[in-house]
C-alpha cells in the first residue's frame, strides 16, 4: 500500500559529503509502509552539486578513468522508459547496471525492476530463459530498459552552474571541470 508523505532529504557539507542530518524537502511521495529500509532519498540543491563536484574530482584525481567515460558522464533514461520498468507487478526498485551496448565500448545503463525484498522482477522468466539457452524475446518476459548516453554535449550546462558557484566561492563547486570537459 502506498501513502503520501513528507520527506526530509540529506543535506552536504562544505566538502560536497552527506550529512547524517535530514532537511526537510517540499517533496510528497510513494512511500511503502511496510519498508523499514530506504533505497533512494531525495537530496537538497546543495548535495547535488557536492556529490557531483566529489565525483569529478575523483576523477581528476585518476585521469586515467577519464578515458572510460569517452566524453559522456551521465546517461539519459526516457520517463516512459522508467515507467515502463516501474509498472510492473511487484515492482517497488529499479537497480541500475553498468553496461556496454555498442562495439565503441561506450558505456552505458541497464535498468531493471526490483521487487520489495530486492528480487528481480520476472526472476523466473529469466532462469527460464538461461536454463533453456532461450533468449528469444517473449511476451511475458520483464521489462528490461537501456538507454544510452547520446552524444557528448560540447559544454554541458552543468559546467556553466559550476563556474557560477566557484564565482561565488563555493566549497561545492572546486573541481577544475576544464580538465574533464574540453
Amino acid at each position: 500500500m502506498s501513502d503520501q508523505m513528507s520527506l526530509a532529504g540529506y543535506g552536504c557539507n562544505d566538502q560536497g559529503y552527506l550529512n547524517p542530518i535530514t532537511e526537510q524537502l517540499d517533496y510528497r511521495m510513494p512511500f511503502t509502509e511496510d519498508q523499514a529500509v530506504t533505497y533512494g532519498m531525495p537530496i537538497t540543491v546543495a548535495a547535488y552539486f557536492g556529490m557531483l563536484n566529489n565525483f569529478y574530482k575523483f576523477l581528476i584525481a585518476n585521469p586515467g578513468l577519464i578515458p572510460l567515460f569517452q566524453g559522456s558522464y551521465s546517461v539519459d533514461f526516457s520517463k516512459a522508459s522508467l515507467l515502463r520498468i516501474l509498472s510492473q507487478e511487484g515492482c517497488e526498485y529499479v537497480r541500475f547496471h553498468f553496461a556496454i551496448p555498442e562495439p565503441n565500448e561506450k558505456l552505458s545503463l541497464v535498468a531493471e525492476g526490483l521487487t520489495f525484498d530486492s528480487s528481480q522482477v520476472g526472476y523466473a522468466q529469466l532462469l527460464q530463459k538461461v536454463t533453456a539457452n532461450d533468449m528469444v524475446h517473449a511476451g511475458g518476459d520483464p521489462k528490461i530498459e537501456e538507454r544510452g548516453n547520446g552524444t557528448p554535449v560540447p559544454v554541458p550546462p552543468l559546467k556553466h552552474l559550476f563556474e557560477l558557484l566557484k564565482g561565488h566561492g563555493s566549497p561545492l563547486a572546486t573541481a577544475d571541470l576544464d580538465l574533464i570537459f574540453s
